[in-house]
């Protein structure tokens, strides 16, 4: 338990320094979002006694925020992730599924996001497509997001 501790505190640590924002109120929104995406996994992890993660329940935690208006299709085999993956994936969709609230398809209601996975050659390939959003502009500055 103690790695796995300093593991998740150096998950935030990490988190904290490397979350840019515009403003102290941004910059708190998102680090508590990251954070909390971190927790969700971590409850996942907890309930399998850290022995791992599965692909669709991950997913369906990170989109459940966004999940009323019908706008997301998920499909895919079950796939179990070992944890050190799982945690990194779940930090990944939780900042997907964010910028596309705020700049992509989910940001409008005619927008539609399809996550679909598989796993070929004992390689896990996730598409994320989106469509039905806004025009893409050039991002006016690189983050961590």
């Amino acid at each position: 338990v103690d790695h796995r501790a300093k593991n998740a505190l150096a998950l935030a640590q990490s988190i904290v320094r490397l979350t840019r924002a515009q403003n102290v109120t941004a910059y708190v929104r998102a680090v508590e979002g990251r954070i909390t995406a971190l927790a969700r996994v971590h409850t996942v992890l907890s309930l399998s006694s850290w022995q791992g993660a599965e692909i669709r329940r991950l997913v369906t935690e990170e989109i459940a925020p966004y999940s009323e208006a019908g706008q997301i299709q998920i499909d895919g085999a079950e796939v179990q992730l070992q944890p050190a993956t799982a945690q990194t994936l779940a930090l990944a969709l939780h900042e997907l599924v964010t910028n596309s609230a705020k700049y992509g398809s989910l940001s409008v209601l005619p927008g539609r996001l399809a996550i679909t996975w598989e796993v070929q050659d004992e390689t896990l390939i996730l598409a994320w497509v989106e469509s039905g959003g806004p025009p893409v502009t050039k991002p006016k500055q690189k983050g961590f997001g």
